[in-house]
């Protein structure tokens, strides 16, 4: 299992602090993303939420059951789920997929990675998501924490300050994209958390846009060799 985001990576940081001489950033964010296990799912079992056309989808990951019934759901808007829901949640569900960092390692530019501010608690750090798209310089704000007593992950977030126009005719009024990771029990590893991507928008004058994916996890049990 692995959080996929919906490549809105065309976005920007506002404005940026001075990188500290004594301190490589980058090499702090690469660190804290090593600290996050992807590939979860190979001992643990949990739930997933997740919003998707205007329902909230729960199912049940374990595996322990056997390939090909490892993924359960377990409700749609709180009520049993009908045969079809059943099929299109398990439609295009890798059980045996290894889990990786490439979507969130290619949202941020790590040589643009300059540091906020810092506390006992955590980094937090500014980023550009994509260096040749200036044009969204002025309307995205772009960062990352990470945990400072212990050197994990804690989000990554971009969303628009005020309205994006990418081209002639488009505008975007709303842009999120959030990752949040934390341990997945007491002294358990640090995994994927949430995803939240979100776009809305017109284009034209003509239609408008109102699109997004939402997901959590959560009730995480060890389900691994002692």
């Amino acid at each position: 299992m692995t959080f996929r985001s919906l490549a809105f990576l065309f976005c920007a940081l506002l404005t940026f602090s001075s990188l500290q001489a004594d301190e490589d950033y980058a090499d702090l964010f690469e660190q804290a993303l090593k600290s996050v296990s992807f590939d979860f799912h190979r001992e643990w079992a949990f739930t997933e939420t997740s919003v998707s056309d205007d329902r909230v989808w729960v199912g049940r990951y374990d595996p322990r059951n056997p390939s090909g019934e490892r993924w359960t759901l377990q409700s749609v808007d709180g009520r049993d789920p009908t045969d079809d829901e059943i099929e299109d949640f398990l439609d295009g569900r890798d059980e045996d997929d290894d889990g990786d960092d490439g979507d969130v390692e290619q949202l941020v530019e790590a040589d643009t990675i300059r540091l906020l501010e810092e506390t006992d608690d955590y980094y937090l750090l500014s980023f550009i998501p994509d260096e040749d798209e200036v044009d969204f310089l002025e309307s995205v704000d772009a960062t990352i924490r990470i945990n400072k007593p212990d050197g994990y992950l804690e989000y990554i977030d971009v969303h628009n300050n005020s309205t994006i126009k990418p081209t002639f005719g488009v505008n975007i009024s709303k842009l999120i994209t959030r990752f949040t990771f934390g341990p997945a029990a007491t002294d358990g590893p640090i995994v994927p958390l949430s995803l939240q991507v979100e776009v809305k928008g017109r284009a034209y004058l003509l239609f408008s846009f109102d699109e997004q994916e939402l997901r959590s996890n959560s009730d995480f049990e060890f389900a691994g060799d002692d």
